[in-house]
């Protein structure tokens, strides 16, 4: 963590401030931006609650209250949890995937990473592992396919149970025990099995139980030596609990409740789903939690009930619930957004700011998501037309004002406009009320948006006659039809306004890229110069962005390319490949990718996102490969990028990907144009710090040299964008010395100079 501090070297040097922010993560490190509200399974295990989401997971010491997170990031191997259980025999903890994957994570925090159902390409269907139940070392996965034993002692497979017809996989939900047989609970009935049989994995050994019907279970538990089953009712039906008692299945009285999971904790049975049903041996409800403290309804997955009766509550909705009764109550969530879903983003100096819609299907709540001062805003879930009280979905763009990055505005594929003041929404444009054009069913459906240099903002709306428009710094709104789109066809998804003042819109659908120049007579079309950008080729152009060079930059289906002077666009300038130089042989540049994304960084590079293959950072050119980031090299959560966005501040890289957000430190920042602010961090450079120093506050291009305070020269550089790196090693590549260190930065041709001070300590 970094800290605002001053130093004093003694009688000879000066005082030196340093503004890094005590939030800002490390040059080169990760940083997870999950939600940890969506629970999915609780567990309990020497003072330590853990709690999964759909996407990490948390810790929750009991004694000082103290919270660890887990995900992808921190050491975890995946995402989408599915499970947590801790076994108490060996003081372990089991954190199983939707995909087959397990971690078992030990005493000393060490996590072992089983991979074996997750890269088993045999098994066809799901490999989610649905529930775990332990038997002293051994711990019973229920999986899609059939039932796993796992040794928890060796870290290692002791068995595989496939018991469906002539050995074929069959989905299990829970597995129970009694004095004599193993029981699971599958879509199609009850089956059992003697448990000291000699070679469980043989499917001649199990039977189905016949005293059931063959229909879905979904949960088994052994209660006091009594079986007890929950089915899983059909379209809107409550769903159903019965005990055996020796003869037939009698059902309990759930009180209509929904179930999600059986559990047995200090002789009591939990039914839980829309509530915590709390049954004793005579499977009577004695009572049922049902509230938080009055304010929300619980929507539990999973519970369970400590050694001092407490209830530890994984809610759908509400994060870890610890939970006397329906009034004693604690909330306690690790800080994030409502939803771990992204979409579109907005970065600027002051916030962040997270959409999580889509084009395809409906997506109406956690619309979206800020994050300021380097911790999460809460926000409401759902949004409503004030015109009419229709729900408003399908967040797919934000774009902050530029002049005032307070003003927001939000792009809905189902609703319009939507602008925001102070974080608080107060205005909503849309056909009835502005120049947007809607499709013949009433519907707004705006994506693309863009300010220009004089702070207009002009916005894209699809299916519609006049597809763009502008609304300007005095309120007036202006539409413009353009040539080769098509009423209730085009989709205007991306909007580009360039140095120039054109307008680069992008129909999607019709793969056309077209180019407005207005002149700045919104009012006058008749000056207009409207073009559709030939392309040569097949490609299908996905996105496109202007870099710090005035160079148009395109992705598409077949890779990158670039306009190099679009003030030509108009006189026949066109899309030009980029060739690189790959194991011997010119090839052009990403061709076999589909491009979702670019951003520029303040150096000039190019940040591309992927469909299928992750992120790559390239050279301000495009010809050099910097870093090639992909799940299976990096915590990147999927290779599936939506979105990229830089706070060219700091030089932190956010990521939308399809599993979630996250974001990535960077080298570079926007350059600056003076050295008045210039700052080193982290400063002083202590003994257990072992990462990167960086200078920031530089202008382009700075040419930075490192002396001891003698004046020998320990290392040189030039920095990317606004800021320069140093690893803390002398020309030599041997870590320096304790001491003070000056550092002179000077700018290209020399007519401004800085100097710093960094103090390292071992």
């Amino acid at each position: 963590m970094f800290y605002k501090i001053n130093i004093l070297f003694f009688s000879i040097f000066l005082a030196v401030l340093f503004n890094a922010s005590a939030q800002e993560i490390p040059i080169g490190t990760w940083q997870d931006h999950l939600s940890y509200k969506s629970s999915v399974a609780v567990t309990h295990g020497n003072g330590i609650t853990y709690c999964a989401s759909e996407s990490a997971l948390f810790s929750y010491n009991n004694d000082d209250g103290s919270i660890e997170r887990l995900n992808l990031v921190s050491g975890l191997s995946d995402i989408e949890i599915t499970n947590v259980k801790f076994n108490s025999y060996n003081n372990k903890l089991i954190v199983a995937y939707k995909n087959g994957n397990i971690d078992i994570i030990d005493a000393n925090k060490k996590i072992t990473n089983l991979n074996f159902i997750k890269n088993n390409s045999s098994i066809s269907g799901s490999k989610s592992v649905n529930k775990i139940l332990f038997n002293n070392n051994l711990a019973y996965l229920s999986t899609g396919f059939g039932i796993v034993v796992l040794n928890t002692d060796k870290n290692e497979v002791a068995d595989t149970y496939l018991y469906g017809n002539l050995g074929a996989f069959i989905n299990t939900n829970a597995v129970a025990f009694d004095n004599n047989y193993i029981y699971a609970a599958t879509n199609n009935g009850v089956f059992f099995a003697n448990k000291n049989s000699f070679n469980l994995a043989d499917y001649n050994e199990w039977s189905q139980l016949s005293s059931l019907s063959n229909q879905k279970y979904s949960n088994i538990v052994n209660y006091n030596g009594t079986l007890v089953v929950s089915t899983d009712s059909p379209n809107w039906e409550s769903d159903s609990a019965y005990y055996f008692n020796g003869t037939t299945w009698i059902k309990i009285n759930n009180n209509g409740l929904n179930i999600n999971k059986l559990e047995t904790f200090n002789n009591k049975l939990l039914i839980v789903g829309s509530g915590v049903g709390i049954y004793n041996t005579n499977f009577i409800q004695e009572d049922v939690l049902y509230t938080h403290g009055g304010s929300f309804g619980i929507d539990a997955a999973d519970v369970h009930l400590d050694e001092n009766n407490t209830y530890w509550i994984a809610d759908k909705n509400n994060g870890l619930l610890k939970q006397k009764d329906n009034w004693n109550v604690s909330q306690i969530i690790p800080d994030g957004p409502n939803s771990s879903a992204s979409f579109a983003l907005d970065v600027n100096e002051d916030a962040l700011w997270v959409v999580s819609g889509g084009y395809e299907g409906y997506r109406m709540s956690n619309l979206f998501n800020i994050r300021k001062n380097y911790e999460w805003v809460q926000t409401p879930k759902n949004m409503y037309n004030p015109q009419n009280g229709n729900q408003i979905f399908n967040f797919v763009s934000v774009l902050s004002n530029p002049s005032n990055t307070s003003q927001v505005f939000i792009g809905a594929w189902d609703g319009g406009l939507l602008e925001f003041n102070n974080d608080v929404f107060t205005n909503l444009y849309n056909a009835q009320n502005s120049a947007l054009d809607s499709t013949s069913s009433y519907r707004t459906a705006i994506s693309g948006m863009a300010f220009d240099k004089n702070n207009n903002l002009w916005i894209s709306s699809s299916y519609g006659d006049k597809t763009l428009a502008v609304k300007t710094t005095t309120n007036n709104w202006y539409n413009f039809k353009l040539d080769g789109t098509e009423f209730n066809k085009s989709e205007i998804k991306k909007v580009v306004v360039d140095r120039n003042d054109f307008v680069w819109v992008l129909d999607s659908k019709l793969n056309k890229t077209h180019i407005l120049k207005h002149n700045n007579t919104f009012d006058d079309v008749s000056d207009d110069d409207k073009i559709i950008l030939p392309i040569n080729d097949s490609r299908e152009i996905t996105t496109f962005i202007e870099d710090l060079d005035g160079e148009m930059w395109f992705g598409s289906n077949q890779g990158v390319g670039v306009i190099y002077n679009p003030s030509n666009v108009f006189s026949g300038e066109t899309i030009q490949p980029i060739y690189i130089q790959q194991d011997g042989q010119t090839q052009l540049l990403l061709e076999s990718e589909r491009i979702t994304a670019i951003a520029v960084d303040g150096a000039n590079r190019k940040w591309i996102g992927t469909q299928t293959s992750g992120v790559y950072l390239l050279s301000d050119d495009g010809t050099e490969e910097i870093f090639h980031f992909t799940k299976e090299n990096s915590p990147l959560f999927s290779n599936n990028i939506y979105d990229i966005k830089i706070n060219n501040k700091t030089g932190e890289v956010f990521f939308a990907t399809e599993k979630g957000l996250l974001s990535y430190k960077s080298t570079a920042t926007e350059a600056q144009d003076d050295f008045s602010n210039v700052f080193v961090y982290p400063n002083p450079v202590r003994e257990d710090y072992h990462g990167v120093i960086a200078i920031r506050g530089l202008v382009k291009d700075t040419d930075v040299r490192i002396t001891d305070i003698s004046g020998n020269l320990v290392s040189q550089t030039k920095s990317l964008g606004g800021q320069a790196i140093w690893d803390g090693k002398d020309l030599n590549g041997n870590r320096v010395q304790t001491g003070v260190y000056m550092v002179f930065n000077a700018s290209p041709e020399g007519e401004l100079k800085k100097a710093a001070k960094i103090l390292f300590i071992h």
